[in-house]
């Protein structure tokens, strides 16, 4: 990925992360819940509150390049690259993948998490994956939130 590509997505990241936004959501009980931010032609900006536990599955997010933050708590990333990779990902951490990057995101402690996710372009499809160990197969697709 190239800084040209991840410098807007890092911009979108910055102009949305502040302290009011952690006390402006709860955490639920289970799962995670998305809260969108902002959104134009260029980019969309998602807040996501994960519960412990939560795990997005593996998955791609289509043409979209992105990156996320961790701003409270802290999210485990699983990526599929030929092999698969952990990242552990703590507050104010960044991370940033081209379009295709197929990952799975995990709050694995016991405490509640909140992300902030930025997608370049609008966030049209998502790809879901089956992990297999050695290899990851496609399962579907989803269009993109609204």
């Amino acid at each position: 990925m190239t800084a040209l590509a991840t410098q807007p997505l890092l911009d979108a990241l910055r102009t949305y992360a502040d302290d009011d936004l952690i006390t402006r959501v709860e955490p639920p009980a289970t799962g995670r819940e998305f809260h969108l931010l902002h959104r134009d032609d260029a980019v969309e900006v998602w807040l996501i509150a994960w519960a412990p536990g939560a795990s997005t599955g593996f998955h791609d997010h289509g043409t979209a390049t992105t990156a996320f933050t961790v701003l409270t708590g802290s999210l485990v990333e699983h990526n599929w690259l030929g092999g698969l990779q952990l990242a552990d990902i703590g507050p104010g951490d960044a991370r940033a993948h081209d379009a295709g990057h197929v990952h799975d995101v995990r709050n694995v402690g016991s405490a509640p998490a909140l992300s902030l996710h930025a997608y370049a372009p609008r966030l049209d499809a998502m790809h879901h994956y089956h992990f297999r160990g050695d290899r990851i197969s496609l399962i579907g697709a989803e269009p993109g939130r609204d």
